[in-house]
């Protein structure tokens, strides 16, 4: 069936990808250790610190498994989970889908200043130690560590303005590196003298605790671990460029039972070499002292620091390819404004992506602390989540006989159930009660609150004004609607 010139549609994303190149990009959640484990470590003990990455990576799979099924019913909608949870909840409760969207999309988007932020701060502090290097813009002025970063931002850009394909080889080769040092503290406890069972301290729940004997702590940090423990459900918003059906259930299931492994066997292996007093000393040096314990002196500083900015630059990468089909896709169903549609001649959603370069420049030049902004994001990423296994239910109750080419046995509606209500406790209670991991408080509630409502508001620009209004509407070119005509089919391959 034809579509009129002016309906919105959106011209086909090309079917490029195979599951090998989403798994390549959701590795960069796995890198999330680097950034966060010491922190973790440092608050509550390596044995709490395995407990918690761990459980919020399990979690964060079996997730996966309801965003399979939920990808197989929309196969050209791009996006994934906020997508998802749109179509679940438009009926019930329309902006829902703008909330999960843009709450979704600051999640992804803001971690790309902070990491690239990380990257800088490593590289002056190793390499250019002596560098007086500034730029005064008059109203602010960037020091050495943020033109790096600014600089590793916009060097990334580059591969995903080409497509998704080009966006995966870098995450290949990033990710080669980054096995050298997670399997070396796999094997850590076999191979290094220096791994001491006793290291591994168990810091919650301990006799005369404060917060509800400690396991207040542990929902915070739940929450704080979610962003980067469910990650790998970046692999759904792919599902259009997959080149067979099988491909976003492939990479979905892959990612995250690999993360799981990783957030289970790397804290065990780094644990037993570090000492709880040696990660509070320094929470950003964990990694690079339990990797120099186990490699030869002089050999294992460099390498550290080399695979760990690696680490950050693979999520740097996948941040920016998998908002960019986030905004994308929400400017199709009709949920931020009209001009995040348009496509550039690698069929690559290029608005989305710049406007996330955009938002992190400014992030970098003014904000002090942009890990408060991170702490904020949290909420709105932890409730797309929330909205979409949620969604989850109201799918398999609304649409029962709607086509699926993969859909879960009867155990998943028990399985989402239980999810939901461990979703909306994590979400709730570690909000609330951020300022015990001390990154959060009312001003990051505020924040994060703020982007929530800022997502109402686009909403409504779209729905009340470009909608209504076609000469707001972007021409579309005869070329263009030729390509929506009929999307192109998937190819199955075995």
């Amino acid at each position: 069936m034809a579509h009129s010139l002016d309906e919105p549609t959106a011209p086909a994303l090309h079917r490029t990808l195979r599951w090998q190149d989403a798994f390549a990009l959701a590795m960069a959640v796995s890198g999330g250790l680097f950034v966060s484990f010491g922190f973790t470590m440092a608050a509550i003990g390596a044995l709490s610190a395995l407990f918690i990455w761990a459980l919020a990576a399990g979690i964060g799979w079996a997730q996966n498994h309801l965003f399979a099924e939920m990808a197989s019913m929309f196969p050209d909608k791009p996006g994934g989970v906020p997508v998802y949870a749109h179509e679940a909840w438009k009926e019930r409760f329309a902006p829902a889908g703008a909330l999960a969207t843009f709450g979704y999309w600051f999640g992804w988007s803001a971690v790309i200043s902070i990491v690239s932020l990380t990257a800088g701060a490593i590289i002056e502090a190793r390499w250019l130690p002596e560098s007086a290097w500034s730029l005064n813009l008059g109203i602010a002025q960037l020091g050495t560590a943020q033109i790096i970063g600014i600089a590793l931002i916009l060097a990334l850009m580059v591969p995903n303005l080409f497509g998704a394909q080009p966006a995966a080889w870098v995450n290949k080769v990033f990710g080669a590196l980054l096995l050298i040092p997670l399997f070396t503290f796999v094997i850590a406890p076999l191979i290094s003298g220096q791994w001491d069972i006793s290291n591994l301290t168990w810091g919650l729940g301990q006799p005369g605790a404060d917060h509800w004997g400690g396991w207040q702590d542990a929902i915070v940090w739940l929450y704080l671990v979610g962003w980067t423990a469910y990650g790998t459900e970046m692999c759904a918003a792919f599902t259009p460029e997959y080149r067979s059906n099988k491909d976003a259930r492939r990479a979905l299931s892959t990612s995250g039972g690999y993360t799981f492994l990783m957030f289970a066997l790397v804290p065990l292996g780094v644990g037993g070499l570090m000492t709880q007093a040696d990660a509070a000393a320094d929470p950003t040096a964990v990694f690079v002292s339990g990797f120099a314990s186990v490699l030869p002196a002089g050999f294992a500083g460099d390498a550290a620091l080399l695979i760990t900015i690696g680490a950050l630059l693979m999520g740097v990468n996948a941040s920016m390819a998998d908002g960019s089909r986030a905004l994308y896709g929400a400017a199709i169903d009709g949920l931020v404004p009209r001009q995040f549609e348009k496509l550039n001649r690698h069929q690559v959603p290029a608005r989305a992506i710049l406007a996330a370069v955009m938002m992190n420049v400014l992030l970098m030049i003014f904000v002090s602390n942009p890990i408060s902004i991170l702490v904020a994001a949290n909420m709105g990423y932890l409730l797309a989540i929330l909205l979409a296994v949620s969604g989850f239910l109201l799918l398999r109750r609304d649409r029962p006989d709607a086509p699926r080419t993969f859909k879960l046995g009867a155990w998943a509606v028990p399985l989402a159930v239980v999810l939901t209500i461990y979703g909306a406790a994590i979400l709730v209670i570690g909000a609330l009660s951020s300022e015990l991991s001390g990154y959060g408080g009312p001003v990051e509630l505020a924040i994060g609150a703020g982007i929530l409502l800022l997502s109402l508001l686009l909403y409504l620009i779209r729905r009340r004004f470009q909608d209504r209004l076609p000469l707001l509407r972007e021409p579309r070119s005869l070329a263009t609607t030729a390509n929506t005509v009929a999307p192109t089919p998937p190819v199955n391959t075995k």
